[in-house]
């Protein structure tokens, strides 16, 4: 069972370590049509589809206007109405997707992986004894 307990640490290591080191988040301006423009805590400029903003920068979206931002995990959120938006740092504009969860679920399954081989794995080391003694079996 030692083999077993060592994988398993070994996996939750592997799978620990990018949940700490994560990149700053980031998103992929795409505007659609009209004008956009952006601003890091200064003046607003005019922004250009591929443009990569950081979270917590401002994005203005004037009248007649729209476009989306795009996150590395395939998740956009629209920007189609008139306004000031702030890029968050996570995306949860479509359900079921967060930032960042692809790596969790991962580990998730190496590790029930593993747990479940060492139980096959250990399986046929189980003592055997009788069905029941008090019950009598046709």
């Amino acid at each position: 069972m030692t083999k077993i307990a060592a994988a398993l640490l070994a996996a939750a290591a592997a799978f620990a370590t990018p949940a700490f080191a994560q990149e700053p988040v980031s998103a992929t301006l795409q505007v659609d049509s009209g004008s956009i423009m952006t601003s890091s805590g200064g003046e607003y400029a005019s922004a250009n589809s591929g443009q990569v903003l950081a979270a917590g920068q401002k994005v203005m979206v004037n009248a007649g206007s729209s476009g989306f931002l795009a996150y590395g995990n395939g998740c956009k959120i629209k920007l189609d109405q008139p306004g000031v938006y702030t890029v968050p740092s996570e995306c949860n504009a479509i359900p079921g997707k967060t930032g960042g969860s692809s790596a969790m679920n991962a580990g998730i399954i190496a590790i029930s992986a593993l747990v479940a081989a060492g139980v096959i794995e250990n399986e046929d080391k189980t003592p055997n004894g009788p069905l029941s003694t008090g019950i009598r079996h046709f």
